[in-house]
């Protein structure tokens, strides 16, 4: 039997009809298709055909081409969503490409289009693609910073694409404490990196010193959002950062939430949510921004009670059905809110012992470089 190349099956084929069936495939299998010709290489790699593919990824109904990813005991893994929504026993593989993963200290600064950003000993930052299993580890934080590494701490950080230029970037606020005689001083200074000039920015002082931001942020419309804490006041508000203007601003507790203590930021459906383990009522409320920028179009979306769940519940996907996805320390679960009920998602390969700060983005696969 003659032995026909790839290259040769498509020469008769349109251009476009080339395109449009790449574009159907996993990520996994364009890493291979980018040996088949140079013209295959080009066309995978080129920034139009990876923005396409990400495109259609993300209208998959199937969720094929979406996955969770998790920080369990300092070490990263991730597992399918498609296969934790539909069937019974869902693996969880680990990142063996990364070199980092043996570190105790691995915490997520955010994801975005397929890009991983983390922060390992709390002043390394590195992004990774799981997909095409490259990583790459960013310039040096403290470099050129206003303070020394050995006087500062980087503790709060996000990490989103700036649209209105192109850029994915990472805002950084980094508390450092400074001692005069008898009299402290803990100072706090942002820096912003840009892939595209692949450096920090200048640092600045925060601009305001009566509240306090830890841990990452949540990327929507543009802007990273954390919520802030007041050093002498009960009350909380959300802390926004705009990636075009690289300028802060807040967003005001709602009236309510009014009486939720501890309350944590996350995005469900395409809105950013608001959820307390510790509300007025004894239950696990997440309160959903409908229309973002204005203030009134707060709703509730879903409480649970507390016999349903333990507590440190965090939700991560909603179902077409309206169901919802959530992690209560190392367990899956789904909720109805129809009938009130909880069901377990079974996984393997965890380590078994409750890890209370563990960690879950979700993300979907996409052949974006570290070096875009």
């Amino acid at each position: 039997m003659e032995t026909v190349k790839a290259g040769k099956t498509t020469d008769h084929l349109p251009q476009e009809i080339i395109e449009d069936i790449l574009c159907r495939l996993p990520v996994k299998l364009l890493s291979r298709f980018k040996c088949v010709s140079p013209s295959w290489l080009s066309l995978i790699s080129s920034k139009q055909f990876i923005k396409t593919h990400l495109q259609r990824s993300k209208k998959i109904e199937s969720f094929a081409d979406q996955r969770i990813i998790l920080t369990c005991k300092g070490k990263l893994k991730a597992c399918s969503l498609s296969s934790l929504l539909t069937e019974s026993v869902t693996r969880v593989d680990s990142f063996d490409f990364f070199p980092m993963n043996s570190s105790n200290d691995i915490v997520f600064v955010g994801s975005c289009n397929g890009l991983i950003c983390v922060l390992v000993d709390k002043c390394r930052f590195f992004l990774l693609n799981p997909s095409t299993r490259e990583f790459k580890e960013l310039p040096d934080f403290f470099t050129g910073a206003m303070f020394p590494k050995n006087l500062g701490s980087i503790s709060a950080y996000g990490f989103g694409f700036d649209e209105s230029s192109g850029d994915y970037k990472i805002c950084a606020v980094c508390y450092s404490m400074l001692v005069f005689g008898l009299n402290v001083t803990f100072p706090r200074t942002v820096r912003v990196y840009s892939l595209k000039a692949d450096s920090w920015g200048v640092s600045r002082l925060f601009y305001k010193l009566d509240i306090c931001l830890y841990g990452a942020a949540k990327f929507m419309s543009g802007k990273f959002h954390w919520i802030s804490v007041f050093l002498t006041d009960p009350k909380w508000e959300v802390v926004c950062f705009d990636l075009k203007s690289e300028t802060f601003g807040t967003v005001k507790q709602p009236s309510c939430m009014e009486g939720y203590k501890r309350p944590r930021l996350g995005v469900l459906d395409g809105c950013l949510c608001v959820f307390s383990d510790y509300s007025p009522t004894d239950t696990f409320d997440v309160w959903i921004w409908n229309e973002y920028g204005v203030e009134d179009s707060w709703a509730k979306y879903v409480t649970i009670p507390y016999q349903s769940v333990t507590n440190y519940v965090t939700p991560l996907f909603v179902l077409p059905s309206g169901e919802v996805l959530f992690t209560c320390g190392l367990e899956f679960f789904i909720y109805n809110k129809r009938d009130n009920c909880v069901r377990q998602q079974h996984t393997i390969n965890f380590d078994h012992d409750r890890d209370r700060d563990r960690e879950a983005e979700l993300y979907t696969e996409s052949s974006l470089t570290c070096t875009w």
